[in-house]
């Protein structure tokens, strides 16, 4: 059954191995990298040489003119591959082909059989020894391999949950992955969910206060079925507790509309609030028509709109329920959650030392962001951005305006951020303040540093290894990275 489903997932390939000269790339094929980077980098790897899923850089065996590239890419090879015809612009279509194009004339030769190789047994190539960076020097290990991950929680004997988005809830003890799920854990529901939304489970915390009450929260999705207009998807946070390993005194305690699954983070903060990203990255509407008085009512943006809860960061006390003195409470017809918004996908969130919050941010077309929230913040999506609006015509780009907040660190071009962990532990030292910060297309693990809101230091300690999903610090101190490839890695530190 294994083999099969490895054969079907190939067969999703659309193009043949082109012997000439790499295509220079077009207008179209620029546009085709970002759509690739959005939906399909995660599964065929970002430079579209397989990860997850198997390389889209040939040999194929569904055709590799254009016509049977679009149509491959339109239809799908449900259910291993989506079809995106529903979900993509036919421009957007158009670019991707031209961008695959480019790809499999670019690609290096392939050694016979290596399509036999199931995706996901391939391994890692770990740097070699020990890894130098300014302050400290450190060694990589593989602690376990799990499916396609999305969130990772320490419970204080030591097991480390892990989501796989597929659907389970996994453990590792003691080095060791159990081998089965855990039973009666909420799975979420890919049924009927639009594509190409692949994630039914995502996030995952651990109460701060887990010794006495034993909570553990989980984040998962089903298919909305037209209830909000433009928000497919409903996202459920369900509280519940393991006992002798299954999931137990399971309880729904809050949902919300979504446009998407993935960048729906949660975090809680030292006294006991929890904190939950929601995103919407699209606006049909171009940047540069905004009239001058931008802040008001009318706005069709849902980032914007304070009735809407996409495209925002918010805030609930612990049973879901919301608190008295979140910022817009009391604002007429304003979604009582929000604690700040202007958002377009927010990968991670973490505290700091003084317990403030900040967020990486997605942006489009290069504008990734770090931002220091800031109670009833506006982040400004999609009226101000260091990236460029995904459009069918040039717009102009604001990067300020009067009332929004700027980020503390943009990059330019994109590294596709993922999430952010604030490191105060002891294993490094000479690290406790700073902020990790991973990414997925560049695949690169940032260090950050910080004073006030201004940066002061970015440097890579990893470069170009696995798309970093979540990052964490264990009880032990070490810093552990999961990786969209399924590894669950920890920084140990060279003594």
């Amino acid at each position: 059954m294994r083999r099969r489903l490895q054969l079907l997932v190939i067969a999703c390939l659309v193009a043949t191995r082109s012997v000439a000269p790499a295509p220079a790339a077009s207008q179209a094929a620029a546009q085709g990298a970002a759509t690739f980077d959005e939906h399909c980098a995660e599964c065929h790897g970002a430079d579209a040489r397989g990860g997850a899923g198997p390389p889209l850089d040939g040999p194929y065996v569904y055709g590799g003119d254009l016509q049977s590239i679009a149509r491959s890419i339109r239809h799908g090879f449900p259910p291993n591959m989506p079809a995106f015809g529903k979900t993509l612009p036919e421009a957007e279509i158009a670019g991707l082909v031209d961008y695959l194009r480019i790809k499999v004339a670019e690609a290096p030769p392939r050694l016979p059989g290596d399509l036999d190789l199931p995706p996901r047994t391939t391994g890692i190539r770990l740097p070699a020894g020990v890894i130098h960076t300014s302050l400290h020097d450190y060694h990589l290990e593989v602690v376990a391999r799990v499916g396609t991950p999305y969130a990772m929680g320490f419970l204080p004997d030591g097991r480390i949950l892990i989501t796989e988005t597929a659907g389970a809830l996994r453990v590792v003890e003691n080095g060791r992955l159990l081998p089965d799920p855990v039973s009666g854990a909420p799975t979420g529901d890919i049924t009927d969910m639009p594509q190409p939304q692949k994630r039914p489970l995502t996030g995952l915390v651990v109460h701060p206060d887990y010794r006495t009450n034993g909570w553990i929260y989980l984040l998962h999705s089903k298919a909305a079925r037209g209830v909000v207009p433009g928000a497919p998807i409903l996202a459920t946070i369900t509280r519940g507790r393991l006992k002798a390993g299954r999931w137990v005194d399971s309880e729904d305690i809050f949902s919300v509309p979504a446009q998407k699954t993935n960048s729906l983070r949660m975090k809680f903060d030292a006294s006991g609030h929890l904190y939950v990203g929601t995103p919407y990255d699209r606006t049909d509407h171009p940047v540069a028509d905004t009239a001058a008085g931008y802040v008001g009512t009318g706005l069709d943006w849902p980032s914007q709109d304070l009735t809407n809860p996409m495209g925002k960061i918010l805030r609930m006390n612990d049973d879901g329920s919301v608190p008295p003195d979140n910022p817009f409470v009391h604002a007429p017809g304003a979604y009582p959650y929000i604690f700040s918004y202007g958002h377009r996908e927010s990968m991670g969130l973490t505290f700091d030392g003084a317990g403030e919050l900040w967020q990486s941010e997605d942006g489009p077309r290069g504008g990734d962001e770090v931002n220091h929230i800031v109670k009833g913040g506006n982040y400004g999506w999609p009226l101000i951005t260091w990236g460029h609006p995904y459009q069918a015509r040039p717009v102009i780009s604001y990067t300020e305006r009067p009332g929004l907040q700027q980020p503390v660190v943009n990059w330019a071009p994109s590294p596709a951020l993922g999430d952010i962990e604030y490191y105060d532990g002891s294993a490094f030292p000479r690290w406790r303040g700073s902020f990790f910060v991973g990414s997925l297309k560049q695949r690169d693990l940032f260090r950050v540093t910080v004073d006030g809101n201004r940066v002061t230091l970015v440097e890579t300690v990893l470069h170009d290894l696995q798309r970093f999903r979540d990052i964490a610090t264990g009880p032990d101190g070490f810093l552990y990275l999961l990786t969209d490839s399924g590894h669950l890695l920890r920084l140990i530190p060279d003594k």
